[in-house]
């Protein structure tokens, strides 16, 4: 690992988007961050959030990132650009925060995908919807094999995988949570494990290289 760049404000609990401008980080706690946006390394060509956004999980769509859920915007679907703010979609049928999500095609179209986190009273979530792009609603899919939260997701060969997170189902010793090394996938069936993680994980961040 090197040094790539300094952020002109810390912030936490963001999401980001590869742009064609460079990184965009987007929301999350410290100072002003919740509504405010940063593309690093080169600080500039920011845009606003239309709503303070926390714990949310972003979507990239070629020009475009759509950001879904978080604390405050539990089931807004928000698309923004380089310029800022395009369009909502369709709201989730479940709120959550702290989620995994991504996206996959199918027959040519692109299908989003959101999955565990949290609701807003905190309860954990296995639940799994999907929205087909130029639909007018989620539809459920197949749920998680347990509640999941904090994990990492990436979307690559057309699957979405999600990495470690917090499992309460498991949990043994008098703990809270159990930390979670399973990789899984999702192909627009259904979830399966592909993988372990070396070392468990929570609340981490993962890309494809």
């Amino acid at each position: 690992w090197t040094n790539y760049a300094t952020m002109l404000q810390g912030r936490y609990d963001h999401t980001s988007w590869v742009s064609s401008a460079g990184l965009v980080l987007m929301g999350g706690y410290g100072g002003s961050a919740g509504t405010t946006t940063e593309i690093v390394p080169s600080g500039g060509g920011n845009f606003s959030l239309v709503e303070t956004t926390r714990y949310a999980c972003a979507i990239a769509d070629k020009d475009s990132t759509i950001i879904t859920g978080g604390l405050l915007t539990l089931k807004v679907v928000a698309r923004y650009n380089l310029q800022g703010h395009v369009e909502n979609l369709p709201e989730m049928t479940q709120g959550r925060m702290v989620h995994g999500c991504g996206s996959y095609y199918s027959v040519g179209t692109m299908v989003l995908v959101v999955a565990g986190g949290m609701d807003d009273d905190y309860n954990h979530l296995s639940s799994t919807e999907q929205l087909t792009m130029g639909g007018t609603a989620w539809t459920t899919a197949k749920s998680l094999p347990r509640k999941l939260f904090g994990m990492a997701t990436v979307s690559m060969n057309n699957q979405i995988y999600i990495l470690g997170g917090w499992d309460d189902d498991n949990a043994g010793d008098g703990a809270d949570y159990n930390e979670m090394a399973e990789i899984m996938a999702f192909d627009g069936e259904g979830w399966k494990e592909v993988g372990q993680l070396q070392k468990a994980r929570v609340g981490h961040a993962a890309t494809k290289i």
